[in-house]
């Protein structure tokens, strides 16, 4: 397996994270009661719910979705240290839970597409196996989806239906706010240059 990796210059770390997040929704629906953004537990001092919101989903679908961008970002494979990438992820996971609780919109939440949008931006950023011109186009399309989300021609009927419940496009924003932030500073940092790889 290792020599398929590295003949395909796949990333490991978002394989591990798939598999975590299939292994979770297997223990469906138990663990999401315990484990999902809940306002009213938050309220009783349930703090973890914050973090732990992102690795849950609703079913075996959503769960397929959100598996599928991280194998994405494998192949998009990008550079980094692995501790870099889960800290941001779980900057990024809490972010989206404070946005949730000061929105007031929302009682219940689970799943990990918002924090998936910038790592999609980063990783393209990192990517060590993409071309130039497709590292700027996967993040002007994150970028384009995100305007589209949030404009009034937006629907998300199809995937409400197949996923359980309705997607909640501003953890899209926020996520994608995060990587693009993180982005920015490394294009001042290196004088708006994208890293190179051998």
């Amino acid at each position: 397996m290792f020599a398929f990796i590295q003949r395909y210059s796949l990333c490991v770390w978002p394989l591990c994270l798939a598999v975590f997040v299939m292994l979770l929704v297997a223990l469906n629906p138990w663990l999401k009661s315990w484990l999902r953004f809940d306002e009213g537990a938050l309220e009783q001092g349930q703090w973890w719910r914050l973090l732990s919101a992102h690795v849950v989903h609703l079913g075996w679908v959503h769960g397929l979705l959100n598996s599928a961008g991280l194998v994405l970002i494998s192949l998009i494979n990008p550079a980094g240290r692995v501790w870099l990438w889960m800290l941001f992820s779980v900057v990024c996971s809490v972010l989206i839970s404070v946005y949730i609780v000061i929105d007031g919109m929302t009682y219940y939440y689970v799943g990990a597409s918002g924090v998936l949008h910038g790592l999609f931006v980063i990783a393209a950023y990192f990517s060590q196996s993409l071309t130039l011109w497709r590292r700027y186009a996967l993040i002007g399309l994150v970028i384009a989806k995100l305007f589209w989300e949030q404009s009034i021609y937006y629907q998300d009927n199809g995937l409400s239906d197949a996923i359980g419940g309705f997607v909640y496009v501003d953890a899209h924003l926020i996520g994608g706010l995060c990587g693009l932030a993180v982005v920015l500073f490394f294009l001042v940092k290196n004088r708006l240059k994208f890293p190179t790889y051998n």
